[in-house]
């Protein structure tokens, strides 16, 4: 086992052996003026930091110190937020040790209060296999919910991140004045990142410091796996083109040489811990390559591929790599392989995993698109650029009074706002790129993955009605620019400047790979570009439910002020207004794309009348039922209008996202507890086996196997103990009241687990089920699948439940059932069907009963044993009737029950006319026994064929019962013949016997001693 120990304090922080800090700023209630202050500085604190750094920030250092809190952004710009502290600290400590073992980390983590209280919990984190930890412990992956609860995972993914069961101790509620401020570190004490908390309730923001924590790992993302060898493979792709030249205002297609692009490759790994950036990287991220050829078990080193760059960005590090396409391994069952190999500022080497390379040769012919072309999206036809000025210049181009872009503008002008032109716009932004070369048709081409390629533009003079639009424009570089000759004013709305894109090759000599006649219309502000469209999203985590009571959940007043008006997530929005949100959105009431929920929802508006200052909201109610364990998803979308002059009457309006989303998402958990069946009645079990007999006899009774299976429990029923991890609240539809209990055949006794049962003649057959499992039938032994279940009839059934709780039980008078009942007397051996207890609430959900499944044994009600007082005696008189016994007195007959003489037949005579039986045979002489010659053999192998049929003889009867049974039934005699010719000792005989009665045939082997001769 490789074990760790590490330390933490709240929230994160891996620490070797030091113990961090929670520190709570608890306001008294005494000085009503304070308090009134500090809510209005606190939450100005939190607008602040929301508007600024949003949900997750990368900072590079963060301080906290007599109410200042001062945040210095990436580009080291200090920003300080005042938060008032005049009270007294709490400090917890929270300690984690991990251990490894296989593929498993355990983490077990204490949290330790000042008043010395103490949770311990553990939780576990599985790796993909025993070989590659590929699941590490990062302490930035630490967050808090709602509840206080610490969970380790992504803060936006709670479904799939691990709650590690501690939470912090709620500190008392003010109004919003209850301020505290979370350190995560790392293993060595060093701060690594802050959460902000008010009330217990974290914020949605979050602040990581950059470069603190070092680089561990780097996981490759797989985009292709090679055919035919199953592994990961980087592709470099060996382009070809025919270059374009620019032959009177239009692009066309050179008929030179073929060119060729360098060979490159831009594989992305996922970067451990994702807060690492470029600069903890010596020589910006340059790498080694190591290279192995697979052939086998042979590896060949060698080098042919170089690094080009490397960027990391949100945790994913890209690098650039060029490769000489003649080295690559061309033999079948050779494959490159190579790892990337970095050196941190630390000097520590960081090496990734070992995946394939292959060359991919292709001849490519570039166009140049709007941006919607993505990899996702590789469009057609109406995304292509114009390739003449012409074609460009015919483009409609044109704005309304409000400074908007027209309806019937062409789809490839490029609408470009007043304020974004005149601080200047990368045209790279506007521009994608697609290869139409392929016969499949349009294919993204990520051009930037090409170190020797390079976007650039130029401005195209044209005139509109004798105006030259370009002098509406500056061109710095790839940075366009809105001007009015030269001067910055908004005459320049409306305008519709040019540029001619071009993709050059450095590789050729700066050959034109693709160009294109671009042009730009510069629009109002409010015709500005939308942002992304914001989903903001709440969890909630209930149990399974048959969900009879809606689960319902409705946004409240503080929700839709605090996380939908605010826009916080989108640092270049603004906090809308109640009204203002409201008029530049409506609810959507109907479906929209993109958002789909899970499950089924009624998801309505929340309205409030007149001059109401109540927010408007949504309610969700998930109308599914029964609930089952999975999670549940549903939108309430707001849409925005599309009337221009509500856009316009908002400052920035353009710039709202088209939809805005509140996100519900319900985790339903599974059961986590079991049942008990408590109070088994003690007389009815034999262990985990009780009993059903026939009827006694009687003169209302029938021979009937039949009980009452609620009988074996205390109170005539079965009643339930829940574990202690049972939680009514969560779970209401299993509280007892609810939920319902049945007897059933279990599957246990089905041919795979329990195999064979066998008859009293030999048979075998396989046990089946009906479909609820209330009918025990026996069928052919080699059946299979659906033919087992389609030979289930009436004349091969067992046994079966009915009644309420399927607790009366009834053995079958069937040939098969009477066959399997008298293969065995009362005993261990006795025929018997393995039950289960269903325990399930009122929707068929089952809670699972520790002690519920139980044998059930089914009776013979007829046992049958020699009589020791009777004999023959060798050497008698022929034809003495000493040596004639009657069959009814060769054997001794008792019923199920243990207790002489209320078992007895000879005591009570009746019962054979009860029990029914008619005849007493020895179907096969030939199968009679003895020990004459001093072991055990037929008659035939001990006195030879002749004399063997000169022993005995039988001559049994049937019995018909009528009236009242006086006297012992006359079942027939059996005869011992044999005349000796030599004096013998005495010996034994054993006669099989078949008995006939109700419940079928019992076969029994009796012993009769022949005496000595006379």
């Amino acid at each position: 086992m490789n074990k760790k120990f590490l330390n933490a304090v709240l929230f994160g922080a891996l620490l070797a052996s030091s113990t961090g800090t929670f520190t709570s700023c608890k306001d008294y209630d005494d000085d009503i003026n304070g308090l009134s202050e500090r809510v209005d500085a606190v939450e100005k604190t939190l607008a602040d930091l929301n508007t600024k750094f949003g949900a997750l920030a990368y900072v590079k250092s963060v301080s906290f110190a007599n109410g200042v809190l001062t945040v210095t952004d990436q580009s080291g710009t200090p920003t300080t937020y005042t938060i008032p502290d005049n009270d007294t600290n709490t400090t917890y400590t929270l300690d984690v040790t991990s251990s490894r073992e296989g593929n498993v980390t355990t983490v077990t983590v204490t949290l330790t209060g000042s008043d010395n209280s103490k949770i311990v919990k553990t939780f576990t984190i599985t790796d993909n296999d025993t070989v590659t930890q590929d699941t590490k412990l990062d302490p930035t992956k630490f967050w808090m919910d709602s509840e206080g609860v610490m969970w380790y995972g992504t803060k936006d993914d709670k479904e799939n991140s691990i709650k590690t069961g501690v939470a912090v101790p709620k500190q008392p509620q003010h109004d919003k004045t209850t301020v505290s401020v979370v350190q995560y570190k790392d293993e060595t004490g060093v701060v690594v990142g802050w959460e902000i908390l008010v009330d217990n309730q974290p914020l949605s923001t979050k602040l990581l410091i950059q470069d603190v924590l070092p680089i561990t790992s780097f996981e490759y993302i797989p985009t292709k796996i090679l055919a035919g060898w199953g592994e990961r493979v980087i592709v470099f792709e060996e382009n070809s083109y025919k270059q374009k030249t620019i032959v009177a205002n239009e692009v066309k297609t050179s008929a030179t040489a073929t060119l060729y692009m360098s060979n490159v490759a831009a594989p992305q790994y996922r970067v451990n811990p994702s807060s690492a950036t470029l600069a903890q990287l010596t020589e910006e991220g340059k790498a080694q390559i190591l290279k192995q050829t697979v052939e086998q078990v042979t590896r060949t080193p060698g080098v042919f591929i170089d690094w080009k760059k490397t960027t990391i960005e949100n945790g994913i590090m890209t690098v650039s790599l060029e490769a000489d396409p003649a080295l690559f391994e061309d033999e079948a069952d050779k494959l490159d392989m190579i790892a990337l190999q970095f050196e941190t500022t630390a000097k520590n080497k960081v090496t990734t995993e070992y995946v394939g390379v292959i060359n991919k040769d292709a001849e490519i012919d570039v166009v140049l698109t709007d941006k919607a072309v993505t990899a996702t999206n590789p469009g057609d036809d109406a995304n292509h650029f114009a390739i003449t000025k012409a074609d460009a210049e015919a483009q409609v181009a044109k704005i309304d009074d409000k400074n908007m872009p027209m309806t019937g503008n062409a789809a490839l002008v490029q609408n470009v706002t007043y304020s974004e032109a005149i601080a200047g716009i990368n045209l790279t932004e506007l521009v994608s790129a697609c290869n139409v070369k392929d016969a499949a048709g349009h294919k993204f081409f990520d051009y930037t993955k090409y170190p020797d390629l390079t976007l650039s533009f130029e401005a195209v003079a044209y005139k509109v009605n004798e105006t030259p639009q370009e002098r509406y424009m500056s061109l710095d570089g790839v940075t366009f620019k809105a001007v009015n000759y030269g001067d910055v004013n908004e005459s320049c709305i409306g305008k519709a400047p040019m540029v001619l894109a071009k993709l050059t090759d450095s590789h050729n000599g700066n050959a034109i790979v693709a160009a294109a006649y671009i042009k730009l219309l510069i629009v109002g502000d409010a015709a500005a570009k939308p942002e992304p469209d914001i989903t903001i999203t709440e969890n909630a985590t209930i149990g399974i439910d048959c969900n009879n009571l809606v689960y319902t959940w409705l946004t409240n007043d503080e929700f839709m002020s605090t996380q939908v008006y605010t826009f916080s997530t989108n640092e270049k929005l603004t906090a809308l207004s109640k009204e203002q949100f409201h008029t530049l959105y409506g609810y959507a009431a109907a479906p929209v794309a993109g958002f789909e929920n899970v499950g089924t929802w009624k998801v309505t508006e929340i309205l409030t009348a007149g001059d109401n200052k109540a927010n408007r909201g949504a309610k969700f109610e998930l109308t599914t039922a029964p609930l089952e364990a999975k999670t549940y998803v549903a939108y309430a979308v707001y849409e925005k209008t599309t009337d221009a002059d509500v856009i316009v009457s908002i400052a920035n309006g353009g710039m709202y996202p088209k939809y805005v989303a509140i996100k519900h998402v319900v985790k339903v958990d599974p059961i986590n507890f079991i049942a008990t069946a408590k109070e088994k009645a003690p007389n009815a079990w034999n262990g985990n086996t009780a009993s059903i007999y026939c009827q006694t006899p009687g003169a209302t009774n029938t021979t009937q196997i039949i009980g009452d299976l609620n009988e074996l429990f205390v109170g005539g029923k079965v009643q339930f103990d829940y574990s202690s991890s049972f939680d009514a609240e969560k779970f209401p539809s299993f509280v007892a009241d609810n939920m319902e209990y049945t007897f059933v055949f279990s599957e246990k006794n089905l041919k795979a687990i329990r195999g064979l049962v066998t008859g009293v003649d030999g048979t075998q057959y396989q046990l089946a089920l009906n479909a609820d499992k209330t009918e025990l039938h026996a069928v052919g032994k080699d059946l299979t699948g659906a033919a087992v279940a389609n030979a289930i009839t009436a004349d091969n059934l067992v046994a079966s439940l009915s009644d309420a709780n399927n607790n009366d039980v009834t053995f079958a008078n069937t040939a098969v059932a009477k066959n399997l009942l008298n293969k065995e007397a009362r005993g261990a051996d006795s025929f018997y069907a393995v039950m289960d207890i269903v325990y399930e609430n009122g929707c068929d959900m089952l809670v699972p009963v520790t002690n519920g499944e139980f044998n059930l044994a089914f009776i013979r009600p007829v046992n049958v044993s020699s009589d020791a007082s009777k004999f023959f005696t060798d050497g008698l008189n022929e034809g003495d009737p000493a040596n004639t016994l009657k069959l009814g007195e060769l054997v001794t007959f008792t019923d199920w029950r243990k207790d002489s003489p209320l078992n007895s037949f000879a005591a009570n005579l009746d019962y054979y006319k009860y029990y029914g039986v008619t005849s007493i045979k020895c179907e096969d002489i030939k199968k009679v026994e003895t020990n004459w010659t001093g072991k055990r053999q037929t008659l035939e192998e001990a006195f030879g064929t002749e004399l063997a049929t000169q022993i005995i003889e039988f001559d049994p009867k049937t019995v018909n019962y009528s009236g009242i049974v006086t006297a012992l039934p006359d079942f027939g005699t059996v005869t011992y013949i044999k005349s000796s010719r030599v004096e013998i000792k005495a010996y034994e005989l054993y006669i099989p016997l078949t008995i006939t009665y109700t419940w079928g045939t019992i076969k029994e082997t009796i012993t009769v001693q022949v005496k000595a001769t006379k």
